[in-house]
């Protein structure tokens, strides 16, 4: 069997604030979304999600929260964080294997 991979690009948003929000706005909260909330310690365990441009919503595997705040800490961009990430299936769920910020 042929191991699966997806490439996602979009928004960063962390989990909690993807459950607080209505979900046909959540692309318009996405591109808003701060840095600031991302990096606070609630939202970092609550994990996150990618929200594409076609409204599309990824949610990570815990094992790319790591990835995501290494990147988000040493990132100057202060709302509207656009990540593209790399999964690949491994035993039957889809693990986050690279995460890159992109402009």
């Amino acid at each position: 069997m042929r191991e699966q991979t997806e490439t996602t690009e979009g928004y960063l948003m962390d989990g909690g604030c993807i459950r607080k929000n209505a979900r046909d706005e959540l692309l318009e909260k996405a591109r808003t979304h701060t840095r600031e909330c991302a990096l606070m310690g609630h939202c970092i365990e609550s994990g996150y999600g990618i929200v594409s441009e076609d409204d599309r919503l990824v949610m990570l595997d815990p094992e790319a929260t790591r990835k995501v705040v290494d990147i988000v800490e040493a990132t100057d961009t202060e709302e509207g964080i656009r990540l593209r990430v790399a999964r690949e299936k491994q035993d039957g769920q889809m693990e986050t294997t690279t995460v890159e910020e992109i402009s």
